[in-house]
């Protein structure tokens, strides 16, 4: 073959090697992020004449190739670095001293600049030493690997080696930042917290510590939306680490998006099976009007702790006031177990047991438990709670005394049971009140004090009876008054005297029944309960005011 001819063949073999190149090279290029670690690479020094045919491969091809495969990376233009090494004034990057690292990557606008050397090891392996230099921390690090002259084992090591060792090199510099960043934070300086943040999240997409302090930075700033996309973004990132959530809540709470707030509450809820936030998030659904979401999560409550007193109540209420009373009973019967004391309770489950049509097969029911159990104290006093409330709404005095009569006979059975229940006792001074028998009842309304001094209703039968005995005394003073008026003499002077005494008693009565009731108010919990209390209250105000 001619020399001319092998000159042309060697040179369309060249452009079809350098066409191929360019091909695998546009096959795994990838799209670079928004922003990206700037990275240059000053020129490689080889230090044998072995090493220059890898120098220059490594310039001309293997860098830029590799460089393309990572989408959070730019290299540099490697002539133009060159270019500007050498305008500086610099011949050796192995005399470059921390100074001129400095200065030559700050010339270039780069994050990291590489100074690397290659040597010969074997005539078929050959050594690269590199240094990485970080403009942001100033730190300097060295590795070291082999490569051959085979390009696909070559290119798998420079993934391997030196892209494995820049990314853990670039990641320790972002948790620097981070940590800068929430200096920042901590320190009010959320504009330089912001800035600082967005560089870590944007170079390190998986932080989600960066998210959540973003988020957190933004809420600081008011910029509420850019807070919950970043609250968003570390979730997503860490479903598990709810700290996101947790602020995401408190977002949504102070910018009024309940039903965001309440999707948020439901996630945590769930996954720390917490009967306490099912049951806010349950009063959420009811404030919004959403009974049946309302009604699931209370009963999400109670499987997780079935013993959950106020998730109970909340149900068994809602499910009274909806009507739905073969559905209640069970909720209220429990309610009632964990309170007896609560009136509340009672009369509902009385009222359900009557709605239902279910009022003697409750009688039976219970009075069958005492049968079987007669220290089963609960039996008691629920079939006591029905006879008491039949009592009440009856129209018919013979059912009413009848009622009356049933329960108070069931209650002198449980206190030969159980003498020291205070149940006892409020239950005797409830139904003595009814029936006008004040001092039985005062009398029974004292003793259940002393034997439980935190319930709330005796008080309320004691303020009650003393009223009454008020409005009497305060009635006889009318009288009196209007008697004084028309009397003279000496029969005038013993009216008066006594119409005074009947005043000043009125008005200790008054006064005393004051004192009851704010002893009630001091012990009631429930609502319904209070909001009583405060009318009672209103009312014996207004008569001491009028007394005095």
């Amino acid at each position: 073959m001619k020399k001319w001819l092998l000159l042309v063949l060697v040179a369309v073999l060249s452009l079809y090697s350098c066409s191929s190149n360019r091909a695998a090279q546009d096959q795994t290029k990838v799209e670079k992020a928004t922003v990206t670690t700037q990275v240059a690479i000053l020129p490689l020094k080889a230090l044998d004449s072995a090493s220059r045919y890898i120098t220059k491969i490594l310039t001309v091809r293997d860098l830029n190739l590799t460089f393309d495969k990572y989408a959070k990376y730019t290299l540099q233009d490697l002539a133009g670095s060159a270019a500007e090494f050498k305008a500086a004034g610099f011949k050796d990057v192995e005399d470059l001293d921390d100074a001129d690292m400095k200065d030559i990557s700050q010339n270039l606008a780069a994050d990291v600049i590489v100074m690397a050397t290659v040597s010969e090891t074997r005539s078929d392996l050959f050594n690269i030493s590199m240094r990485f230099y970080s403009t942001r921390s100033e730190e300097l690090k060295q590795i070291s690997f082999n490569v051959g002259k085979q390009k696909f084992a070559r290119w798998k090591a420079l993934d391997d080696n030196m892209m494995k060792e820049l990314d853990g090199f670039v990641s320790n510099e972002m948790d620097k930042l981070f940590n800068i960043a929430t200096n920042y934070f901590n320190n009010g300086s959320y504009n330089d917290a912001e800035k600082q943040l967005k560089q870590v999240v944007a170079l390190k997409p998986d932080k989600v510590d960066a998210y959540y302090y973003l988020g957190s930075t933004y809420v600081k700033l008011g910029k509420n939306d850019l807070a919950e996309q970043n609250f968003q973004k570390a979730s997503q990132l860490d479903p598990k680490d709810q700290r996101s959530d947790l602020a995401l809540m408190d977002l949504y709470e102070k910018t009024n998006q309940t039903a965001k707030r309440i999707g948020v509450m439901e996630k945590i809820a769930a996954a720390n099976a917490d009967e306490e936030l099912w049951l806010a998030i349950g009063n959420l659904y009811d404030k919004d009007g959403n009974k049946a979401k309302a009604k699931e999560s209370f009963r999400n409550a109670l499987k997780v702790n079935p013993d959950y007193t106020t998730a109970n109540a909340r149900l068994a209420f809602m499910l009274y006031d909806e009507g739905n009373y073969t559905d209640a009973i069970p909720y209220l019967e429990k309610a009632f177990d964990q309170a007896p004391d609560n009136d509340i309770v009672s009369r509902r489950l009385a009222t359900a047991y009557q709605k239902s049509g279910r009022v003697q097969d409750a009688i039976t029911k219970y009075e069958g438990l005492i049968a079987k159990d007669p220290s089963n104290v609960a039996a008691y006093l629920n079939v006591i709670g029905i006879y008491r409330n039949i009592a009440s709404e009856s129209t018919d005095a013979a059912v009413t005394a009848e009622m009356n009569r049933k329960a108070i006979e069931t209650t002198m059975a449980l206190k030969q049971v159980a003498p020291d229940n205070a149940y006892v006792y409020l239950n005797l001074a409830a139904i003595y009140l009814s029936q006008g028998k004040y001092n039985d009842a005062e009398t029974n309304a004292n003793l259940t004090i002393a034997k439980n001094p935190s319930l709330y209703q005796p008080y309320v039968i004691r303020s009650v009876v003393l009223q009454t005995r008020g409005t009497e005394a305060y009635n006889s003073y009318i009288d009196l008054d209007r008697q004084a008026s028309k009397a003279v003499g000496k029969k005038a002077t013993a009216l008066k005297a006594e119409r005074d005494a009947a005043k000043a008693n009125a008005l200790t009565l008054f006064r005393r029944a004051e004192e009851n009731l704010k002893n009630a108010q001091a012990y009631a919990t429930e609502n319904e309960a209070l909001i009583d209390i405060s009318n009672r209250l209103t009312r014996i105000n207004q008569l001491i005011n009028q007394t005095l």
